[in-house]
């Protein structure tokens, strides 16, 4: 039931220093419907420069 997350890669891009404020964007890219799963990039930024991106795969379940 729910979600499984079934993997992630990452690219730190730069460094987050103690006290920095740091906004995750997660964006649907692809729907596979025949497997359930979700494709998203994932991107982390400090004061609008990227210092994590990444794409992840998770399995949903389906609606009733």
């Amino acid at each position: 039931a729910g979600t499984v997350y079934l993997g992630q890669n990452l690219k730190f891009k730069a460094p987050v220093r103690i006290g920095q404020t740091v906004t995750a964007t997660v964006v649907i890219t692809a729907l596979d419907a025949a497997r359930k799963r979700v494709t998203l990039s994932t991107t982390c930024t400090v004061e609008g420069k990227a210092v994590i991106e990444g794409e992840a795969i998770v399995m949903v379940q389906a609606r009733a």
